[in-house]
């Protein structure tokens, strides 16, 4: 980093396996991780395995860059519109289901997301840097995503792939089969290895 470039910081709410990994990879390439979980143990387990740096305030968070919503799919809606409070940055979800949030993408700020990636562990102790490796990250922006920050760098080592919301209801459906159906084969074929 330059001396004349800031940190470059994160926001993870839900620090479990895919938050987890996701904070995992984001201090590996040099940013500032903090996070948000109800649990207050869960967030202990995140400092101890390096997914954090520290747990963030309750409230506004100051020198957000990038906040992902890592939460249990019926919580992504609430949680996404706390971020868009307590965070100047760009917001993101890693849901499978996208409906609940369609009123929220009217927000430039905010660009729904789903990693195709997952594991047959559970919680931030199956967090792995290189989860992401390989994998497609789809994005849904719509027309009134603000450009500049569609276009924001996130290496997460997965290819990205940016779909319309337009035809959200079949593209939802179809990303979610594909991706829910290759985690289970593979936790299936891991079973028999």
């Amino acid at each position: 980093m330059s001396p004349h470039q800031r940190e470059q910081s994160a926001l993870i709410i839900g620090v479990g396996l895919i938050g987890g990994s996701v904070g995992l990879r984001l201090r590996e390439a040099g940013w500032r991780v903090v996070g948000r979980d109800r649990s207050p143990e869960c967030l202990e387990r995140a400092l101890a395995v390096g997914a954090i740096d520290s747990v963030a305030p309750d409230g506004f968070v100051a020198g957000i860059d990038l906040t992902f919503v890592a939460t249990p799919v019926g919580a992504i809606a609430d949680e996404v519109a706390l971020a868009l409070q307590d965070t100047e940055g760009l917001v993101t979800d890693v849901g499978s289901v996208k409906t609940p949030l369609l009123s929220l993408m009217s927000n430039p700020r905010f660009i729904g997301g789903h990693p195709m990636a997952g594991s047959e562990q559970e919680g931030v102790e199956g967090a792995r840097v290189d989860l992401f490796e390989g994998r497609t990250w789809v994005l849904t922006p719509v027309d009134t995503s603000d450009d500049s920050r569609r276009r924001f760098k996130f290496r997460c080592g997965s290819g990205v792939i940016a779909s319309r919301a337009t035809r959200l209801n079949g593209r939802n459906r179809f990303a979610c089969s594909a991706s829910h159906r290759s985690e289970s084969h593979g936790t299936r074929r891991r079973a028999f290895e």
